[in-house]
């Protein structure tokens, strides 16, 4: 943090991908597209191209919620209820202490993606709540097509 104020936002780069959550719980996504004011200054503000438009963050923004935007390398700590910061070498480390493992049930004989994709999240519902699940359940599939063919080679 610049200056040791911890109550305000790092000056962010250009391309910078930032995210908040929304008063519903999602997850809204933005990319920084400018940024005003020299860098040797402390002040700065930020303008973020998000889905639905324009939004903008600035040094004098405080995040102290889910709901500020942050760089998509923050987490929030729901107990200690503060962001902490994950640096890119520890990014790596801390995804399997987070990963939660599924049983996914192995697709029936004859049946199609969508098909099997619609039952799994049926049988596990929690798996709609990562944000990864589609890739989860493609990288199931795709395992269970290369056993497939190595079957019948």
């Amino acid at each position: 943090m610049s200056g040791g104020d911890y109550n305000s936002l790092p000056r962010p780069k250009l391309g910078t991908h930032m995210y908040r959550r929304t008063l519903i719980g999602l997850i809204e996504e933005a990319l920084v597209i400018s940024i005003r004011y020299p860098e040797n200054n402390e002040s700065w503000i930020a303008t973020l191209f998000t889905k639905n438009g324009v939004e903008f963050t600035s040094s004098d923004v405080e995040y102290r919620t889910k709901n500020d935007w942050v760089p998509s390398t923050w987490m929030f700590d729901e107990v200690a209820k503060t962001w902490v910061v994950i640096d890119d070498a520890d990014q790596e480390a801390s995804k399997p202490v987070n990963k939660v493992e599924f049983t996914i049930p192995a697709p029936e004989p004859g049946e199609k993606y969508m098909s099997w994709r619609s039952r799994v999240f049926r049988e596990i519902p929690a798996l709609k709540q990562e944000d990864n699940a589609a890739d989860i359940i493609s990288g199931v599939w795709h395992a269970r097509e290369g056993e497939e063919n190595k079957a019948q080679a």
